[in-house]
């Protein structure tokens, strides 16, 4: 065994109650089986059993819902119930709570009803973190339900008995028939543009197909968008419709909307006599604390005679000048002595000063002369190595002049033109320069380059010397 703590049988049918009571997908769940065990004690409330070939589960319907029922059931009637899942706590067993009962066939709209919640479920538009707080206090309140109805009866009955206070804003529409889901979508747009407190959306109970219109997909979407806080009190307690699934707060009846939205005036006004009560105590509290220590002051020696607090006060005072002119003889002896100490040091720095200055003069007029030796004599050795570098440059112009006539004269006995001065030419292809026969055919245009000029000439023959 664990150390876990154990919890008492009632502990844990309550948590699993819960669990299951608080599922949206098992509110208004739709089952089809066939009836068994049918018990109706005293004609009321309807006990049995719904099977199929498989299992079976424990259902209960209460008077108040059994009577809307058109027909009387019998075990082995096959039917369509919609209901909530709980569990019966005393027995600990599962149950359906059956709100509305059809014969089997008839069961389209509850059909149609399951998938569209699960879809909307699967879609977060019941996620209870989505869903607004109500204002404590609201005094601008919008209903939308519709005209000279019960419910609307209700709900200002209800009204004027718990809050008065508020002003009441009515969007009549129709809330049954086919077009009721859109003209109640425009009531609702109305009541959103309005910047009311609350919207409160109602109506009686009725049949699934009376209700219909709270199942309009786009009704229900609008509802999850709009920013007031909307509370919805469609049907009896057992009625769940979409618009109550995506509204903010869901009521049973007409009447349980409005007691969830408005607070009730004498409570209100019970819990603010005791705010005041509570107020006025603390305040009379802070009073008397302020009076005793007034008191307390009053017999304090120095408010019976105040002249002693500055008889005191002025006894201080006059040690203090005392002393004050005291000090301030002794600030004048040292400041007179500071003044002769800093006349012998101004002295002494002014006579060392004229010493050092006269040191630096002497220190610099040796520095200047050496300088200028030094000088002197730089000169003149820069002036000996530019004389000798002068000789140098000249001496080599001379050679770089004598070498370079040399070799004019060498370029000059081997130059091209001196050869065609003896009447010789040269014979050019292009750019090229012929030096055999081989090199040219015959008709090809040749440039023979002479002394004088160049003479351009086509080959008629040629012919090869041998020897």
């Amino acid at each position: 065994m664990s150390e876990r703590k154990p919890a008492k049988v009632s502990a844990l049918v309550r948590y699993l109650k819960n669990r299951l009571e608080g599922d949206p997908i098992l509110h208004g769940v739709l089952v089809e089986g066939e009836i068994s065990n049918l018990r109706m004690p005293q004609g009321r409330h309807w006990y049995f059993s719904l099977k199929d070939e498989h299992a079976s589960i424990s259902c209960v319907m209460f008077a108040s819902s059994n009577q809307r029922v058109n027909f009387r059931p019998k075990d082995g009637d096959k039917v369509l119930l919609r209901g909530d899942v709980s569990i019966y706590e005393a027995g600990g067993q599962v149950q359906i709570i059956v709100s509305a009962m059809k014969a089997s066939g008839i069961g389209d709209l509850y059909q149609q009803l399951e998938l569209l919640k699960k879809k909307l479920y699967a879609e977060g538009l019941f996620d209870p973190a989505h869903k607004k707080p109500l204002p404590k206090y609201p005094m601008d309140i919008a209903l939308v339900t519709g005209n000279n109805t019960a419910a609307r009866k209700d709900v200002l009955i209800t009204l004027q008995k718990r809050w008065p206070l508020a002003q009441l804003h009515e969007y009549p529409t129709p809330v049954q028939g086919r077009e009721a889901a859109g003209k109640i979508l425009e009531a609702m747009m109305k009541a959103e543009a309005g910047n009311h407190d609350v919207i409160l959306l109602a109506r009686g109970g009725g049949s699934i197909e009376d209700l219909w219109c709270f199942n309009d997909e786009t009704l229900a979407r609008y509802i999850y968008i709009m920013n007031t806080p909307v509370v919805t009190g469609i049907g009896h307690e057992i009625d769940f419709t979409l618009c109550d699934y995506t509204a903010d707060v869901r009521a049973n009846t007409p009447t349980g909307a409005v007691e969830k939205a408005v607070p009730d005036l004498r409570e209100t006004e019970a819990i603010l006599n005791q705010y005041e009560k509570r107020l006025t105590n603390t305040v009379l509290q802070y009073l008397e604390a302020d009076k005793a220590q007034l008191r307390h002051y009053a017999e304090h020696p120095y408010l019976k005679r105040p002249e002693r607090l500055y008889a005191e006060k002025a006894m201080r005072l006059a040690a203090l000048q005392d002393k004050l002119m005291h000090q301030k003889d002794t600030v004048l002896q040292r400041q007179k002595k500071l003044q002769e100490v800093l006349q012998r040091f101004y002295t002494a720095v002014h006579r060392e000063s004229m010493e050092i200055s006269a040191t630096l003069q002497t220190s610099a007029q040796r520095m200047r002369m050496a300088v200028q030796k030094t000088l002197l004599d730089e000169k003149a050795l820069l002036q000996s190595d530019n004389e000798k570098l002068s000789f140098l440059m000249a001496k080599d112009l001379q050679l770089k002049q004598q070498e370079l006539a040399q070799r004019i004269q060498l370029l000059d006995a081997y130059s091209p033109l001196k050869v065609m001065e003896r009447g010789y030419s040269v014979v050019y292809k292009g750019e090229h320069v012929v030096s055999s026969i081989e090199e040219v055919n015959e008709k090809d245009r040749l440039n023979v380059r002479m002394r004088d000029g160049l003479v351009y000439t086509e080959v008629i023959s040629k012919e090869k010397l041998h020897g």
